[in-house]
């Protein structure tokens, strides 16, 4: 049971908190956010309220959402608010306000309100306790800003489960990362339901941000990943539970957050987790339709997002068909096929289409005609697969068989017309209609037969309008539908044909389209297909003798007929030539079967197989013949083209080289055809190839000859120039241009007239026969253009003349497929064909074109031009090809030219000269070398036209300059010639372009050309580098910086060598280097600065001339500051041996220049005949001063002393020639003198120099010591010791020194030891202690030994401290003593003024307590005669500072009695000094707490009770010495804040007693004193009202009769009087003014003031005073509401309206004006009563009152909306 007991009390005692352990409690208190623990601890909540709530009212301003929380979490009452004392339901209701702030708070929370309102919240309300997460997660978002550091900094140590993750990054004051929150959330379920309904409710009340929402969708997305990839461990079952559970967790979370209006990112989040959770696990059908259901739901904001979402889904359904809610939805979506067509891209849109369009047909009803116009959207949108469309297909069909099952209110005609027109549509698209073709014949048959009779009998239906009544009542039967439509068509046929003997005609037919219309239909049957075999018109038995017969089927399988079709037509041939002997050699059929075999569809391919076994029977039965039958005669010889003369231009193959194509290749291969279309293309390729070679049935290897090869390649590449049909061509002509030639035979020659027919055609008529033949006509021409070899002049001829043709009317799209072959084989071409297809090149390119067809010619040559490798010759022509630029701009134009613009002109050959420099900048090579002279000449024309024509062509310059750069960057070994290169033109490039690109590539052109060839641009270096810098290296970008360090890199090396050889020393010329340099110092960004002047000096010689670029610098811009910081960084990029050096040298110039005859220093120091040498002498040495005092500098020295190295023997040698040139220096200009040496051996030679008779040496060497000491302090120990050490050695001199100046500099030099190290050493500082305040020193009668002693006592204060205390009675009498010598002289010293203040100020600071009461009082006298002096500025801060100390360092009690003793001085001193008594005061009371006002404050009311009586002292009586009335009144302007001030600090229980006192006080002397006692009470009393407003309206009750008594006794005619009359009126209208208690409204109060205040009107008037009287009336009508008493106001103000004085009258009239305006109606309810008086006021003798009373009717008549002219009748 003990034990039991003694756990639960230790729970409580860990987990409460008691209110008696003040250390926890001021531990909590300290954790914030803004300060620090040592800041915060020390925080009340009234300051820290005042902190936040300003923050929140900036928030307010941010967003109006905030305010709802000013009445609670940001009322005054919060202060006062302790959730320990508060009970469970207050505590839960204050969480929800807590957790619906901070959610408002999150988008903002890193803005510095926001962190000051969240403070509040954690200073007052332990939010980061209490609702701990809420806390955390709304700063979760920036878990990577530093703020998230702060707010782990603030967590308790106890945490909930769901931020045990926090801990080792607490611990570690590091940031989370983002993977450990992934982890966490995937693996601790506490965090996860936490941040999860964090972020919903957050989304609830509609506080969510995109900060938030789209992390928690991305971190949420990839813990659900984690899960689901965690849970596939296991067994298969606990694989599955495992899934389950996690879905099961996961899906009311998402169907909670999908539900939540308005929230669109949130939306978008759910859909990434649930595609993220479909793709991971596999969910049920019905989970995934409920899924769907939900992404649907509220989609209208997210559609393109939920699609995705859908898309995902609906893949990994088995089912196709979507429910009816997602149906509908996807209806609804606007242009939806659009958003699938983006998505197909990355998505698998199949299913969901094919669940949309099955939707939509089964959903066929009213309004069908849009749903199947949406189906046709998303079929020819080309999202399906042939295998998905097929499916697609399916329904379709039988919907247009069984259309009799849609609903009764449709019209099924109509409806089944649309199908069939959207089926017919589909299928001839030439988007999908190969897919719908394909997609049907991988329908079974019956399906298959099905809709291509639907096609054709739909086709039927709509050329005959009368037929469709006709067939609407058909059966759908095979039999009699398919007989009834053969017979029609074949009516239609013509019964004979006059002319056509061929249907290979390449003029239209007007029987085939019957003829086939006819041969589709009969396909279905086979009675049909021999009925139509024997058709007249066919003329079947005349097959043998005339090609018609043939023609027609070889049309129909080389067509774009359906593939029953095609398979029917060659089966109807081999049915032929089974039945028929061969009588004719019908070879024409070959080219046509090898069209065949490369059909796509195998049954036609298996076709084309029976075929060619049939004629290979029958070519070997006729040849197996007798050899001397004569062979069989040649089939369409003269007749295949019909009436054409194309058949004379066709090669026909003899019988045997016939009889072996068939025999030894087709029939050999036929079986490989069969099985692949393309194997067609190879075999054929093979064959006529020369190294075809053939396999026999023994495996021995043949090969055709030469001659059969080129008889087959003969005869099919006439066959297929003469071919009416495309498709045929398309399919064959790859085949034939893949071999190159047989024999001597060019398979070019034999193709070229049918590239010259197609160039010859145009595009529209083969865009027409390509669309007709269902061809791609881009493909096409491709192939026609392979005809065009490279090796091939004449075809190549060809397309050089048809994009040359200037008449040519010809399409872009032919255009653009010549110039893409020409591109294709330009690298093949011969050189002398590429030069000529240049120029014609270059001509397109820059010629201005008339038409759209020149327009595409222009394009596409300028980008051939771009893209194409061009080769020297070339390029070398183009250059000869352009023109002189600036010989167009002079010269007049020719006479062939006249008729052309001089600018027209120009603008061509500017044009030409740009196309030919981009074409050379981008093919240059090492082997263009040949191109520099001619591109210098260009550049050098440009340069000449600028001239000319006034204007820069920057970008042909600089594309010039870079093809030169191009050329000679490809190789370091180039070759030029001195003659090509003009590095004048650069120069000038350099110096006149106002580009910075064609400067920038200028340079690099110098810089490369300075290492192939130094030779030829060393004479230009310097106006190279002039220009450089005053043009390019105020540039700010990196490629500018990178063009001038490459420069400098390249040109300055060799500059260097080439001054070196030519002189011994090259000062002279480097000089000229460098201050080039050094004048473009301004120009240079100053970030590139640095790097660029080291990168510099490296090149030119660190050690030899950093001294002159610091002098040139210098020389160059003495009063540039920024110089000086540049010199110390530049030279602490260098070690300090060469740092030394520098200084050396530079102070060796120095001494040089001072030379009678200086040499080496009128290089770098070159001053004008009017310059004074020793000014600029004295400003280098300054400079030379802050360089050798440099701080990195000294530390640099100090570390290098410290190690003892052979660097240091050199070391001291240069610091021993330094310090010779110091004392060298020194004696001509002490001032700058300035030793860098060790303190220790610094203050060595101090000693030695003092020990020397030379006193001057001596006292220059002191002030150096006393500037090194004024500027820095030594860092070495040694360093201190011997500052302090010769502290004895200084105090001698002060004493024994006879030079003044001397003495002051060692005791300055004393004050600055003592500042520095004086802490470190308090024995000698108290000893040089004595020295200071001794006779030679404070007691010294210089003034300025006396300002530097007590300069240098306020030193020794700070550092002394109470160990100064023993020295106060000789030091602190002296100095005041001198202080009131300093007031008392006729000059005041304003030095020694201010140095006395400083010495009492560093008193007050560090020993205030030892400070007595004469001192203060002496002090406080002292400050009231400086106060009285025309002292200002400094004095006045100083003065002020001491005494701003006197208030705070002394203690209250002391210090309030020394203001009391010491008033009358400051009264007799002048306002001046008792207004700065006055400020001593109001500071006292600053500085104190409340409780330290209140227990002093009866001491306070004393004071205020003298100040309040300035007035009575100074005016009763009045004397020639009394203060001004404006100086009266100023100083009781700074009583009334001081008594404010003390106001604000004390409590009503404290003040009340004062206030009483007081207003007693002001009453009690003689009727004279009482009125100015009054008068500066009522004074105060004004602004206590209206400061303190509502708040202190009882006190009024204190003064209620004393004010009517004075009301009633005032005489206004009596200034005095009429003064204090006016400050009563004041504060009663204040009074007035801020009652929000009903204190007036208390008739006790009203009739005691009422009727004494009105009665005012009268004398006011008459004394012109009515401004006073009339706001204090209306301020008392508004306090005391109530219509008694409004009654009783009216009343009486109406009696004054009858007064026989004008001005009373006047007063009432003005005064109901106010009444009436402040009031409106309810004043106006008075308004009977008022008529009367109205009436007579209309008429009344005085104009002023008349007036002013028509003022208040119309006032009166706006108020009430009406008029008051009946009433007034």
């Amino acid at each position: 049971m003990t034990t039991s007991l003694a756990a639960q009390l230790a729970q409580i005692r860990a987990h409460g908190t008691n209110p008696l352990d003040l250390k926890a409690q001021k531990k909590a208190h300290s954790k914030s956010l803004l300060f620090d623990v040592s800041h915060a601890a020390t925080q009340d909540y009234d300051t820290l309220f005042q902190i936040c709530y300003e923050a929140y009212q900036e928030l307010c301003r941010l967003d109006p959402r905030f305010v709802d929380f000013a009445g609670n979490l940001f009322s005054d009452q919060s202060k006062q608010e302790d959730r320990t004392q508060m009970t469970a339901a207050q505590n839960k209701q204050l969480d929800g306000v807590l957790e619906d702030f901070m959610g408002l708070l999150g988008s903002r929370v890193l803005l510095k309100p926001a962190l000051k309102a969240m403070e509040w919240l954690i200073r007052r309300f332990s939010v980061h306790e209490n609702n701990m997460i809420c806390f955390v997660l709304t700063f979760l978002p920036y878990h990577t800003s530093p703020t998230f550091l702060t707010v782990l900094s603030v967590l308790p140590e106890r945490r909930p489960a769901a931020f045990k993750f926090l801990q080792p990054y607490v611990q570690s004051s590091t940031n989370p990362p983002r993977h450990t929150i992934v982890y966490t959330a995937a693996h601790n379920q506490a965090f996860f339901n936490a941040f999860n309904t964090y972020t919903l409710s957050i989304s609830r009340r509609k506080q969510q941000y995109p900060a938030l929402l789209s992390f928690w969708s991305s971190v949420t997305s990839e813990a659900v990943a984690l899960m689901l990839d965690r849970s596939r461990s296991g067994r298969l079952e606990l694989q599955k539970q495992n899934q389950e559970d996690v879905v099961l967790r996961i899906l009311p979370l998402l169907a909670d957050g999908l539900s939540i209006p308005h929230s669109a990112d949130l939306q978008v989040g759910c859909y990434m987790i649930l595609t993220v959770l479909s793709s991971k696990t596999k969910l049920g059908e019905s989970v995934l339709t409920a899924i769907m259901d939900l992404v649907v739901s509220n989609w209208k904001s997210v559609a393109h997002a939920g699609l995705i979402c859908l898309i995902v889904l609906a893949q990994q359904k088995q089912e196709i068909e979507l429910s009816k809610k997602t149906f509908k939805a996807l209806v609804a979506i606007d242009q939806l096929s659009d958003h699938l067509v983006v998505l197909k891209s990355n998505y698998k849109v199949e299913k969901l289409v094919l669940g949309l369009i099955i939707g939509l047909l089964d959903r066929l009803g009213d309004g069908s005609t849009e749903r199947l116009r949406t189906v046709r959207v998303l079929l020819e949108a080309n999202l399906l697969s042939s295998d998905f469309v097929a499916a697609a297909l399916s329904p379709m069909l039988r919907l247009t068989r069984g259309i009799d099952s849609l609903p009764p209110t449709n019209d099924a005609f109509n409806t089944q017309s649309t199908l069939i027109d959207l089926f017919r549509c589909l299928a001839h698209s030439e988007v999908v209609g190969p897919t719908v073709r394909l997609a049907l014949e991988n329908m079974d048959p019956k399906t298959r037969q099905y809709s291509f009779e639907l096609l054709r009998t739909h086709r039927i239906l709509k050329d005959e309008p009368g037929m469709q009544e006709e067939n609407v009542g058909m059966q759908d039967t095979d039999g009699q539908s398919g007989t009834t439509l053969f017979e029609e068509l074949v009516s239609r046929i013509p019964a004979q044909t006059a002319f056509e003997v061929s249907l290979l005609s390449h003029t239209e037919s007007y029987i085939l389209p019957s003829l086939s219309d006819a041969f589709v239909a009969a396909c279905r049957s086979p009675k049909h297909l021999d009925a139509f075999s024997e058709i007249s018109v066919l003329r079947k038995s005349l097959a043998m003798a005339e090609p018609l017969y043939f023609s027609f089927f070889v049309r129909i399988w080389c067509g774009t007929y359906p593939i029953p079709a095609r398979v029917a037509a060659i089966r109807q041939l081999s049915n032929y030539f089974r039945a028929e002997k061969l009588v004719a050699d019908v070879q024409m059929l070959f080219p046509y079967i090898l069209h065949a075999f490369a059909d796509p569809s195998s049954q036609v391919r298996r076709a084309a197989t029976e075929l060619v076994l049939v004629l290979a029977q029958s070519y070997n039965a006729v040849d197996n013949q007798s050899n001397d039958q004569p062979r069989l005669p040649i089939l369409g010889k003269d007749q295949i083209n019909g009436q054409d003369k194309k058949h004379e231009e066709i090669a026909w193959l003899p019988w045997e080289v016939a009889v072996k194509f068939i025999q030894d290749w087709l029939l050999r291969h036929v079986e490989e055809f069969r099985l692949e279309s393309r194997q067609i293309s190879r075999c054929l390729a093979d064959c006529l190839g020369a190294s075809a070679e053939l396999r026999d049935v023994g495996n021995r290897v043949q090969k055709f000859k030469t001659s059969v090869r080129l008889s087959v390649l003969t005869w099919l590449c006439s066959h297929v120039v003469s071919t009416p049909l495309y498709s045929v061509k398309n399919r064959l002509l790859p085949t034939l241009t893949s071999v190159p030639k047989v024999g001597q035979t060019s398979t070019v020659a034999l193709l070229n007239p049918l590239l010259t027919a197609t160039l010859a055609q145009g595009q529209e008529m083969i865009t027409t026969r390509c669309a007709r033949e269902h061809v791609n006509v881009l493909q096409f021409i491709d192939h026609v253009l392979e005809i065009a070899m490279p090796k091939d002049r004449e075809g190549i001829k060809l397309l050089q003349d048809f994009i040359s043709d200037r008449h040519t009317t010809t399409s872009p799209l032919l255009l653009v497929a010549v110039f893409r072959r020409l591109r294709n084989v330009w690298p093949l071409l011969k050189s002398q064909i590429q030069v000529s297809l240049g120029r014609i090149m270059l001509d397109l390119a820059a010629s201005e074109p008339s038409s759209d067809d020149a327009k595409t010619k222009q394009k596409e040559a300028l980008d051939m031009l771009r893209t194409v490798k061009l080769s020297t010759e070339v390029l070398q022509s183009l250059l000869e090809d352009c023109p002189s630029l600036a010989q167009t701009v002079l010269q007049k134009p020719a006479k062939r030219r006249r008729t052309v613009s001089p600018s027209r002109v120009l603008g061509i050959d500017i044009r030409r000269t740009n196309i030919v420099l981009e074409a050379i900048e981008s093919s240059a090579t090492e082997a263009d070398a040949p191109l520099l002279g001619r591109l210098f000449e260009v550049l050098a024309d440009l340069q000449g036209y600028k001239g000319c024509a006034g204007t820069a062509l920057h970008y042909l310059e600089l594309l010039a300059m870079n093809s030169i750069l191009s050329i000679l960057q490809s190789s370091a070994t180039v070759q030029i010639q001195e003659s090509d290169v003009r590095a004048d033109l650069l120069v000038d490039c350099i110096r006149n372009s106002s580009n910075p690109q064609v400067q920038q590539s200028a340079l690099l052109l110098v810089s490369v050309l300075a290492g192939i060839a130094p030779e030829l641009i060393l004479h230009n270096v310097m106006p190279i580098f002039m220009f450089m810098n005053s043009n390019i290296v105020n540039r700010t970008d990196d490629y500018s910086a990178h063009v001038v360090k490459q420069t400098m890199e390249s040109v300055i090396p060799r500059v260097m060598d080439s001054l070196r050889k030519r002189h011994k020393e090259p000062l002279a010329g480097v000089s000229e280097l460098l201050f080039s340099f050094a004048a473009a110092f301004e120009h240079v960004p100053s970030q590139r600065r640095l790097a660029l002047y080291q990168s510099m000096m490296d090149l030119v010689g660190v050690d030899d001339y950093l001294f002159a670029l610091v002098i040139l610098l210098h020389r160059k811009l003495p009063n540039n500051k920024s110089v000086l910081q540049f010199s110390t960084d530049l030279l602490d990029c260098y070690q300090v041996e060469t740092q030394f050096q520098t200084v050396e040298r530079y102070m060796t110039t120095i001494l040089d220049s001072l030379e009678p005859k200086p040499t080496f220093s009128t290089h770098l120091m070159t001053r004008s005949p009017l310059e004074n040498p020793m000014k600029h002498t004295t400003n280098m040495l300054s400079h030379l001063i802050m360089l050798f005092g440099d701080k990195r500098l000294i530390s640099k020295s100090s570390r290098a002393f410290t190690l003892e190295s052979s660097h240091v023997d050199g070391l001291r040698t240069i610091l021993s020639h330094v310090m010779d040139h110091v004392l060298s220096i020194s004696r001509k200009f002490p001032e700058q003198q300035e030793g860098d040496l060790p303190m220790v051996d610094y203050i060595s030679t101090l000693q030695s120099l003092l020990e020397n008779a030379d006193v001057q040496a001596f006292c220059d060497a002191l002030k150096s010591f006393e500037h090194r000491l004024s500027i820095r302090k030594s860092e070495a120990v040694a360093g201190h010791n011997a500052c302090l050490g010769f502290l004895p050695s200084l105090a001698t001199v002060t004493q024994s020194s006879v030079d003044e100046v001397t003495k002051r500099i060692a005791l300055t030099c004393i004050d600055r030891i003592v500042e520095h190290f004086g802490k470190k050493d308090l024995a000698a500082v108290i000893r040089a202690t004595n020295t200071v305040i001794s006779a030679s020193c404070l007691g010294a009668a210089s003034e300025e030994m006396q300002v530097t002693s007590l300069l240098c006592l306020s030193t020794i204060v700070e550092v002394l401290g109470d160990e100064f205390i023993p020295f106060l009675p000789q030091t602190l009498p002296k100095t005041l003593s001198l202080l009131n010598n300093v007031l008392e002289a006729d000059e005041c010293s304003k030095r020694l003024h201010n140095a006395a203040y400083s010495f009492s100020s560093a008193l007050l600071l560090n020993t205030p307590w030892a400070i007595g009461g004469p001192d203060l009082d002496h002090l406080l006298k002292v400050s009231h005669e400086s106060a009285d002096t025309s002292l200002d500025g400094d004095c006045f801060a100083e003065r002020h500072a001491t005494l701003d100390l006197l208030a705070k360092q002394i203690n209250p009690r002391d210090c309030c009695a020394a203001l009391e003793r010491t008033w009358a001085s400051a009264m007799a001193c002048g306002p001046e000094a008792l207004k700065e008594q006055l400020k001593v005061f109001e500071a006292l009371i600053g500085r104190l707490s409340k409780s330290d006002v209140c227990r002093h404050s009866e001491a306070f009311a004393g004071l205020l009770a003298m100040a309040f009586d300035l007035r009575r002292i100074q005016f009763c009586p009045r004397t020639e010495e009394s203060y001004e009335d404006s100086e009266v009144e100023e100083v009781e302007d700074v009583s009334n804040n001081v008594a404010m001030s003390m106001i604000y600090k004390v409590n009503d229980k404290i003040f009340r007693p004062i206030f009483a006192q007081l207003v007693e006080w002001a009453s009690s002397p003689s009727a004279k004193a009482k009125i100015q006692r009054q008068t500066t009470l009522y004074n105060f009393l004004m602004h206590f009202f209206d400061g303190l407003k509502s708040i202190v309206t009882n006190y009024a009750a204190l003064i209620i009769d004393e004010c009517t008594d004075i009301l009633k006794s005032a005489v206004l005619t009596d200034e005095t009087s009429k003064l204090l009359w006016t400050k009563v009126i004041q504060t009663l209208q204040k009074t007035f003014a801020h009652d929000q208690d009903g204190f007036w409204q208390s008739p006790t109060h009203f009739r005691s003031i009422s009727e004494v205040l009105l009665n005012q009107i009268k004398p006011a008037a008459d004394a012109s005073l009515t401004s006073n009287v009339i706001p204090a009336i209306t301020e008392l009508a508004v306090a005391s509401d109530s219509p008694n008493n409004h009654k009783t106001i009216n009343a009486a103000i109406l009696k004054y309206t009858r007064s026989d004085v004008s001005a009373v009258r006047l007063a009432a009239v003005q005064c109901q004006q106010s009444l009436t305006n402040r009031l409106g109606e309810e004043w106006l309810a008075l308004l009977p009563e008022m008529l009367p008086f109205i009436s007579e006021l209309q008429e009344d003798d005085d104009e002023n009152v008349e007036r002013e009373t028509l003022r208040w009717i119309k006032r009166i008549e706006d108020v009430l909306g009406e008029s008051l002219t009946p009433m007034l009748q």
